[in-house]
């Protein structure tokens, strides 16, 4: 609680409400009260204030400020009201982080999170969370009030966050990779912008930061060094496998040759894997939300197999799930471990279902099933071991692709058995990819 004069400077402060600001009640007198509020709140502080002194009877105002100089993020409602000596005594009736959960979660959340006005379509600060301050380096009070993209959009971005301005405010909702200057240099972050407008018609938003840099450039290294790796692989292979058919088809000496020749069946696992590599990586490349028909592209992995292959198919007319054209590239793979491990002349089988808001498309084979140390790692989550050869960069695919959709990989053995299940969710889209339809898709419904 306060009291302010007639000229609304303070006379008397509690030591909660001057802690709050982080004086003492001695020092808090005789300042102007709207010294402590943000610029902005001024005006309206004032309004109040003078129509509570200028009253004839007892009164009571209310209005929204903000604190720049207390530790809340956001706006305080102060209720002012006529003391029986003609001053007035003032309370802070209401702080939104004490019974607003929502800005309870802004104050608490890990982002950083900023309130801003669009005033002539640029974003003026007019309040940010502690995060924010951690994040960017700018305290509450230096930053509120001020354009936003002149304390934290690098030069060479600030055409770029003008045009998400203009999207804020024209009422549209903004998610981009954007990169921004903070405490620690510039950084990566996804980020955030939903617009919204307050009752007296002003345009507002809140901005959220969610930083991954260092996600990002691990994804980017990763990337670098697989890449690296698998052509300086295939070049050197390449020399291994010249040399080691020279060795063998001119070795005299018969242990010779048949070294050469286990050379050669190395060098040619070695070459599988790293050109599964390649697949995978091409195949998560692709546009993890597109709807596709899951029935037409099992029909065309199962035709790519036959006639030297018996794969049978019990599927429907049509199967519209997410996933995109790399749900082909999951099920070749699994049709693929499925024969190599299946008896000649028994067929293998794909199936599919609807069963609440997921299709499941299934392979079944009846070989001696997937070795419990891969499973283990792929459908159990235990600790990762080296893969050692293709089928199992093959069920990893699988997964990931199904996961990147929104669904999952199991695993059943029953029965001599085998069954592999991709969930995929539904897709309600009009427009469903197959194989056929899309020029950019990388797969080939044909068996080499």
């Amino acid at each position: 609680m306060f009291c302010i004069d007639d000229t609304g400077r303070f006379t008397f402060a509690t030591d909660e409400f001057a802690a709050l600001l982080g004086r003492t009640p001695a020092e808090l007198v005789g300042t102007p009260v709207e010294a402590v509020v943000a610029a902005e709140d001024r005006e309206p502080l004032t309004t109040a204030r003078q129509a509570v002194n200028s009253a004839p009877d007892r009164l009571t105002e209310t209005c929204q400020v903000r604190l720049p100089q207390s530790d809340l993020s956001g706006p305080v409602t102060i209720e002012l009201t006529t003391a029986t000596d003609g001053s007035v005594v003032g309370t802070i009736c209401r702080t939104a982080g004490a019974s607003d959960p929502f800005q309870y979660l802004f104050d608490l959340i890990q982002d950083a999170v900023v309130g801003f006005e669009i005033v002539n379509f640029v974003p003026i600060v007019r309040t940010v969370n502690p995060a924010f301050v951690d994040t960017f380096g700018y305290d509450r009070e230096e930053i509120v009030g001020e354009p936003l993209n002149d304390y934290i959009v690098p030069g060479d971005r600030v055409e770029e966050a003008v045009n998400y301005d203009q999207r804020t405010a024209a009422g549209e909702v903004n998610y981009a990779v954007v990169s921004r200057e903070t405490a620690d240099g510039c950084r990566e972050f996804i980020y955030r912008g939903v617009p919204y407008d307050t009752t007296d018609g002003r345009r507002c938003g809140f901005a959220m930061y969610t930083d991954v840099t260092d996600s990002r450039r691990q994804k980017r290294r990763l990337r670098v060094l697989h890449r690296v790796l698998r052509h300086n692989l295939r070049n050197e292979l390449s020399v291994v496998l010249g040399t080691a058919e020279y060795v063998r088809a001119h070795a005299a000496d018969s242990s010779v040759s048949l070294a050469a020749s286990r050379a050669l069946d190395a060098a040619d696992r070695l070459a599988a894997v790293s050109e599964k590599a390649r697949s995978v990586e091409t195949a998560l490349d692709g546009e993890s939300d597109q709807s596709v028909d899951a029935a037409a592209l099992a029909r065309s992995v199962a035709d790519s197999y036959r006639p030297d292959t018996p794969v049978e198919t019990a599927l429907p007319e049509t199967l519209p799930v997410t996933g995109g054209t790399a749900v082909y590239d999951a099920l070749d793979n699994l049709v693929e471990n499925a024969v190599r491990h299946t008896p000649e002349g028994t067929a293998v089988r794909i199936t599919a279902e609807r069963a609440g808001g997921d299709a499941f498309v299934r392979v079944l084979d009846d070989g001696p099933g997937i070795p419990a140390v891969e499973r283990a790692v792929v459908f159990e989550d235990a600790d990762i071991t080296n893969l050692q050869h293709g089928s199992g960069l093959g069920i990893w695919l699988a997964r990931w692709v199904a996961e990147a959709a929104g669904g999952g990989i199991e695993y059943e053995r029953a029965d001599g058995w085998t069954t592999v299940s991709l969930r995929l969710p539904l897709s309600d889209a009009d427009d469903v990819l197959t194989l056929a339809d899309t020029a950019e898709s990388e797969v080939t419904p044909t068996r080499k």
